[in-house]
């Protein structure tokens, strides 16, 4: 992960820099109100909005269970629920809102439902630089710009689960009735009722992506590439919103496969 912001700490995990509070979850840095603030790691924004102490919040879910929160933003976040996010990505601006005593990011990380321990990597007075990496351990945790480590099943009850990272807890993704999960890159796709839907991302909007009852098999490329066979034929398409090209007709299409 990496800084999101540049500025004065002027608050470690439990102790505000001059004051003892158990209940302070994170890491303050202090800056100008408008200061630009990057997402830490690439994830998928869970949250956006006002919360009562945090004022314009941003929470966003990342790989291996960990999930990284965004308080006292200036005004209402850049980003929407349901976004993917980039490392560095813009999700707001530094401000003071919510219970604040000036302009400053307050900067969490928890795992698996616990507050990650921030403070061997800040010091109250001390100075962080936005973009650089936070000087801990995040195990599980692959480079950014790695494919995620991503498992999928499909249960009886045809409930698709996926979870990024061995050890993180299996969440579910769809409602039931599907009969098969494809994986690769980001995506996840799944097959219903002789319908493909697709999302980016195990918190990402299912997408509908073939319709009409008549698909058989499915296929998912981590370069964006969708596939399915429907009726006997080969379909694909590079990108969620693209048309679909004609690959094999004749109706005796069974398997398809698609790389790239």
């Amino acid at each position: 992960m990496i800084q999101p912001v540049g500025g004065r700490v002027t608050g470690v995990l439990s102790n505000r820099c001059g004051s003892i509070d158990s209940d302070h979850y994170g890491v303050d840095v202090a800056g100008n109100s408008g200061m630009a603030i990057g997402a830490a790691y690439p994830g998928t924004v869970t949250f956006a909005g006002w919360t009562s102490g945090g004022g314009n919040t941003v929470t966003i879910s990342h790989a291996s269970g960990y999930v990284t929160r965004y308080l006292h933003m200036v005004r209402q976040a850049s980003v929407t629920v349901g976004q993917q996010v980039g490392q560095g990505q813009l999700l707001g601006y530094v401000g003071s809102t919510g219970n604040s005593t000036g302009p400053h990011l307050h900067f969490e990380i928890r795992r698996n439902g616990a507050v990650y321990n921030l403070a061997p990597a800040y010091s109250c007075g001390g100075t962080v630089t936005k973009g650089a990496p936070i000087n801990l351990p995040f195990a599980d945790l692959a480079p950014a710009d790695a494919i995620p480590e991503r498992f999928a099943f499909v249960n009886s009850a045809g409930v698709a689960f996926a979870k990024d990272g061995a050890y993180s807890p299996w969440q579910a993704i769809n409602a039931g009735g599907a009969t098969k999960v494809a994986l690769s890159g980001n995506w996840i796709g799944w097959l219903q009722s002789g319908n493909f839907y697709a999302k980016d991302g195990i918190h990402g909007q299912w997408l509908p992506l073939a319709e009409g009852g008549q698909v058989s098999e499915i296929a998912v490329s981590g370069g964006g590439w969708f596939a399915f066979v429907g009726g006997g034929n080969y379909f694909a398409k590079q990108g969620a919103y693209a048309a679909w090209l004609t690959m094999a007709g004749g109706g005796q299409v069974s398997e398809i496969a698609v790389n790239g």
